[in-house]
């Protein structure tokens, strides 16, 4: 059986593992929401008395966090398609743009991250409440846009094999 390109299913896993990842992200910075809020007031001694991590360690555990998101992220998704009998035509190009996107650096520095960053303000002060409240609801918004594009697909491709 000859698998279908879907440029569109590609666009749409793209967009969901976006905000997934987004969401997930948010976690960690929730985690350690006290860390990052003596960061950005520049009070040294309260990071150190907070933790023994230095500040480089801090940033290059998010970026662990980061990688293992993507790689979790993106296995999901191609076990997702492979179980909805999508095929690897269309995991292999979404893999491959989800990794292009995260080497720009859209997950951490982008634009849309700041708007991101302005919506979970409205949840609370500091990083703590607002990034753990702000990043289960770009999580659950990811999940909702990778649902509805499965189901969509899934009919789609039921349909036209009959």
């Amino acid at each position: 059986m000859k698998e279908k390109f879907k440029p569109k299913l590609i666009l749409l896993e793209c967009f969901a593992l976006f905000f997934v990842i987004n969401g997930i992200n948010r976690f960690y910075v929730a985690y350690h929401g006290e860390k990052f809020d003596a960061l950005i007031v520049n009070d040294s001694k309260k990071f150190e008395s907070l933790t023994d991590m230095s500040v480089g360690e801090l940033y290059a555990y998010y970026i662990y966090w980061t990688l293992a998101t993507l790689l979790i992220g993106t296995l999901t998704i191609g076990l997702i398609n492979w179980k909805n009998k999508i095929g690897k035509t269309n995991s292999i190009p979404v893999i491959i743009m989800t990794f292009g996107l995260s080497a720009t650096g859209i997950y951490t520095t982008s634009i849309i991250n700041r708007y991101l960053n302005y919506f979970c303000e409205i949840f609370g002060k500091g990083y703590g409440k607002s990034f753990l409240i702000g990043g289960f609801i770009i999580l659950l918004i990811g999940i909702y846009i990778l649902w509805k594009t499965l189901d969509k697909y899934k009919k789609h491709g039921t349909q036209h094999s009959v």
